[in-house]
């Protein structure tokens, strides 16, 4: 495997990092799988948590700047505003928050403050159903499309739920999908689809035409093992969270090998505060510590997400954490 760290590549600096391990109501998350970009700076975090830890699901509400924590939305259950196996979250052009929820076979809406809205979605290979829907992401026309994972396709919606079209099917052909993670739309409106298991990007076009494929199976650079989150920049630069390899992988518009990261985190102002509340437990534990090279590392990053500004999310999931970068001119 290629190895080069974020302060070897001249085009990306480490900013920070937002997060720590944290109960419902605690200042943190619990194995983040998504992050959005609200309104006036907000991000929405994306809590999936692990099975033995149910009360962890949620999605939390920060700013990047100061890292104020807003509050959060969301539990564990079926009902109404409740999630059991959450996948993914974006952000519509009024404001509201879509939610993914692979165990229910829903998308649940809420308003920028949390409060439910509304719910659609049944288990099914029809259309308009689902087997397991995972990633997320809005269109240029405000239209919903979602990865449909286990039917391996992608369906587009209204705002509203009303069901559009879909494209894809079984397979390893150009087209077609083997359990499809991540999705995102580009400048041009294009589609992009983190097709996990055949361990490749597919690009359509807005309409579900097949485009182009990067990566293949490997630890090289520009292999995959499992890419999950996939983000284009300003300048079309693709961004995929190679989740098997534990790394970001760049690309450039034409699907060109252009560098990889593999984390560089420093602490938290959470993991800070929580520190001095209690340190001569947690201090003590860290001295002890041979290394903390390790720290810095991505484990199991899961999507990646790109503001206005060039600066790269990384939900780094089983850190519990948000490592962020900012694009430079080189």
């Amino acid at each position: 495997m290629t190895s080069r760290s974020p302060s070897s590549i001249a085009e990306y600096r480490y900013i920070k990092t937002i997060g720590n391990a944290a109960a419902p109501g605690q200042t943190g998350f619990r194995n983040p799988v998504d992050v959005a970009l609200g309104k006036e700076g907000v991000l929405y975090v994306l809590s999936h948590a692990a099975e033995n830890t149910p009360s962890g699901k949620r999605v939390a509400k920060c700013t990047f700047e100061e890292e104020y924590f807003l509050g959060e939305f969301g539990s564990f259950g079926s009902d109404d505003g409740q999630f059991t196996w959450p996948n993914s979250l974006a952000v519509g052009s009024e404001g509201n928050v879509y939610v993914t929820d692979e165990w229910l076979h829903r998308v649940s809406v809420f308003d920028p403050d949390g409060l439910f809205l509304r719910n659609w979605g049944s288990q099914g290979e029809g259309p308009g159903q689902w087997n397991r829907p995972a990633g997320i992401t809005v269109d240029h026309e405000s239209n919903l499309l979602v990865a449909d994972s286990m039917n391996h396709r992608v369906q587009k919606y209204s705002s509203e739920g009303q069901f559009l079209t879909q494209w894809g099917g079984p397979g390893n052909n150009p087209g077609q999908f083997n359990t499809p993670w991540g999705i995102t739309v580009d400048a041009l409106g294009n589609v992009l689809v983190a097709d996990w298991r055949n361990d490749r990007i597919q690009k359509f076009t807005a309409d579900g035409d097949f485009l182009v494929q990067i990566g293949q199976s490997g630890d090289g650079a520009g292999q995959f093992q499992r890419p999950s989150g996939v983000a284009v920049d300003s300048e079309g630069r693709i961004y995929v969270t190679d989740w098997g390899n534990d790394r970001l992988q760049v690309f450039g518009p034409d699907g060109s090998f252009v560098s990889m990261f593999l984390g560089g985190a420093g602490m938290s102002q959470w993991r800070e505060e929580r520190l001095s509340s209690n340190p001569e437990n947690m201090l003590g534990q860290r001295a002890r510590a041979k290394s903390l090279d390790p720290e810095k590392r991505f484990v199991q990053p899961t999507a990646v997400e790109i503001d206005e500004e060039d600066r790269i999310y990384v939900a780094d999931s089983a850190r519990h954490r948000l490592q962020i970068y900012q694009k430079v001119a080189p």
